[in-house]
């Protein structure tokens, strides 16, 4: 349906059907944000809320947040966060759709549907071609699958999830956080590093000053950028969730690594490794978690991502890998303006992820 105007202060209305119509603003309501405050994510894996919303929201590059209303309740949310993104066809618009979310009270009713929807042809109705949106969904989520896949959306990647833990990591020499003066000669290095890869972009590069290196012989030979995050962890599925819920918690060890009230671990990206220095990346990484006062670590990674594979072939990422479910995501995507080949060279060409992106 065409775009309506609208006088309920909730930003500009793009649809109506009935009671139920979708706005879009450039900033978050406080409606949206109590909601994503209680979404529960995830499928087959760990279930978990986010924390500390009401500062992401202003903190995500140029988003558009979309809202669906019936009559005066909110019943559901989407957002799509516009960046330059380089692919094999160079750099184009892009947007990641991430926070769908739908209030339970609305559940079951297509409120996830018409906002992904709607927000894609809103896009699409105003930024000039070519572009691409993209957004993660976990594997085993049916519905969402064929929710972006009935937008038109293709499947372009597979996601893991890798997790790095130490019970008491310790601080390690060389290892400490980049002074901002070196950002731009890091950045080069990484620009170089992660040529291969596609939907690259940096917009959260160095976020906070928490970009971390290991240097030998005065020369960085590994780096990763890696922002503390908080979940609550409300439920693991199987065996070894239970074990991790209820048993882990209360081990004097092993304890250390799980608070499912608050878990708090590293989120990574940009990983550096300098040809020949692998091993360096894991003591890199300990430090971090030591200069954080965490435990653990997660990196979402493309199964071809090279770094990422040659962390699973070390065998040291330590015991929470070994118990954690194994959890794909997709990457699904629409291109609008190019192909899909234009997007992704090649079927191996790793996606790019960025760890602001999937906390």
């Amino acid at each position: 349906m065409q775009p309506a105007p609208d006088a309920s202060g909730n930003g500009k209305t793009i649809y109506r059907d009935g009671p139920v119509r979708v706005t879009v603003s450039r900033q978050a309501g406080p409606e949206t944000v109590r909601l994503l405050r209680q979404t529960v994510y995830g499928t087959s894996g760990p279930r978990y809320r986010h924390t500390g919303q009401e500062q992401k929201v202003h903190e995500i590059t140029r988003p558009r947040y979309f809202e669906a209303w019936a009559g005066t309740q909110l019943a559901g949310t989407y957002c799509l966060s516009e960046r330059t993104v380089r692919t094999a066809a160079g750099a184009v618009t892009g947007f990641y759709g991430r926070y769908l979310s739908v209030h339970p009270d609305h559940g079951g009713r297509g409120v996830g549907r018409v906002l992904t929807r709607e927000a894609v042809a809103h896009v699409t109705r105003q930024t000039p071609q070519p572009h691409v949106c993209y957004a993660y969904v976990e594997e085993a989520n049916g519905r969402s699958m064929r929710l972006f896949v009935a937008d038109g959306f293709s499947d372009i990647a597979t996601l893991e999830a890798i997790v790095f833990s130490r019970p008491y990591p310790k601080a390690r020499p060389g290892v400490g956080r980049l002074p901002a003066a070196r950002y731009p000669a890091m950045r080069q290095l990484l620009e170089s590093a992660c040529g291969a890869y596609t939907l690259l972009q940096f917009d959260h590069l160095f976020y906070a000053g928490n970009y971390f290196v290991r240097e030998a012989g005065g020369e960085i030979v590994a780096g990763v950028q890696a922002n503390p995050v908080r979940w609550r962890i409300v439920s693991m599925p199987g065996l070894s969730g239970k074990f991790i819920m209820h048993v882990v918690p209360h081990l004097p060890v092993m304890g250390r690594l799980v608070n499912p009230d608050r878990y708090a671990f590293a989120a990574l990206e940009a990983l550096y490794v300098r040809p020949g220095h692998e091993a360096a990346l894991l003591t890199l990484l300990e430090g971090v978690l030591a200069a954080l006062g965490v435990t653990s670590a997660l990196l979402m990674a493309d199964v071809h991502d090279p770094v990422a594979q040659g962390l699973k072939r070390s065998g040291r990422l330590g015991i929470m890998n070994a118990l954690k479910k194994n959890i794909f995501t997709k990457v699904m995507a629409k291109a609008n303006g190019l192909p899909l080949e234009a997007v992704k060279a090649f079927p191996a060409q790793p996606v790019y992820t960025s760890a602001f992106d999937y906390t």
